[in-house]
């Protein structure tokens, strides 16, 4: 009888252990932050970067650009919320940035220019690519073309 009971509380102690593993494993997010410029090196002074994590639609981080063109960025997981930084992995990196110019006298109407080159604003075109450990992930892209 005694032997079952040492087997039993072998049994519930590596199961603790066990829990108490997978509890503690969800991953943690690293800082990451950069700047965006144009080819020339002039910074794109507006906008938003995103991270989309590859293979997982409903993870992503972002971050907003400032006039200086850098970012830092926010990880957000549909239905869990944000929390800044950015898990670790593979990501397709776009930008969506465009202009804004008022083209009427009393300012109401206003019209909305591309400023970078269409193929680095959308997830499924875009050729940026970074695998993050954490760190500076600085991308240059080129301007808008018509």
């Amino acid at each position: 009888m005694k032997m079952k009971n040492k087997n039993f509380r072998c049994f519930l102690l590596l199961s603790v252990f066990c829990l108490v593993c997978l509890l503690g494993c969800e991953q943690s997010n690293v800082p990451v932050s950069g700047k965006v410029t144009f080819e020339d090196g002039t910074a794109i002074t507006s906008g938003e970067i995103i991270f989309a994590l590859e293979n997982a639609d409903e993870y992503f981080a972002k971050g907003k650009i400032e006039k200086d063109g850098t970012y830092s960025l926010t990880e957000y997981t549909v239905g869990k919320g944000s929390k800044p930084g950015c898990r670790k992995g593979n990501f397709k990196v776009f930008i969506a940035s465009t202009s804004t110019s008022i083209i009427s006298d009393d300012g109401t109407k206003t019209e909305t220019t591309h400023i970078i080159d269409q193929g680095y604003t959308n997830k499924d075109q875009t050729p940026l690519k970074a695998t993050v450990p954490g760190g500076v992930y600085d991308f240059k892209v080129p301007p808008y073309k018509k």
